[in-house]
């Protein structure tokens, strides 16, 4: 069956259109125009359906720096123990997250304090500052690093994870620096 106003396919047992709410004339003779729209809108009620659940705009992106740490470790991958690849300090921005490379790595201080130094201002010279994009990083998380201390893993869209020791004390502030990363990823 099919409605004789607007068309619409309608159940063999339909008294009125469920798209236009014209009569069918099934179950009886139809009603007058006015009284039609009024029984209609009778039938029909308003329903409140809840809040409308809208994800939250992130927050404007202005190169502001929100962050800063000193001492911090870094070390590749994501996992619980690692080699340092260097030692500095930590800037996260609204738009990225900078790392600041004061000392190399751990091989110099394995071979003595001398050749530790020379490895150490050689690799600060090399990549003084390592920069990581908002746009090129997955996800952000926390970890502990030996078991205590604080973490900050980034996963990388290229699929390494790079992780940022903040040391004793560090859980509280990887929280508050992952937490605040979220709303701009």
């Amino acid at each position: 069956m099919f409605c004789s106003n607007c068309g619409a396919q309608l159940p063999d047992h339909a008294k009125f259109c469920n798209m236009c709410g014209t009569p069918t004339g099934v179950g009886g003779p139809a009603p007058q125009a006015g009284a039609r729209q009024q029984n209609f809108r009778q039938e029909i009620e308003p329903r409140d359906f809840g809040p409308v659940y809208r994800q939250p705009a992130a927050p404007p992106v202005t190169g502001e720096l929100l962050y800063q740490a000193e001492k911090v470790s870094r070390y590749n991958g994501g996992g619980a123990i690692g080699p340092v690849t260097g030692t500095g300090e930590l800037y996260v921005y609204d738009d990225r997250l900078e790392f600041e490379k004061k000392t190399g790595d751990q091989r110099g201080y394995m071979l003595g304090p001398i050749v530790g130094a020379v490895i150490a201002r050689n690799g600060a010279k090399k990549n003084p500052v390592d920069v990581y994009e908002f746009a090129d990083i997955a996800d952000v998380r926390t970890g502990k690093y030996a078991g205590m201390m604080g973490t900050l893993v980034l996963e990388l869209r290229n699929g390494k994870k790079v992780s940022f020791v903040l040391g004793r004390g560090g859980k509280e502030l990887a929280e508050e620096i992952c937490d605040c990363m979220l709303q701009y990823l």
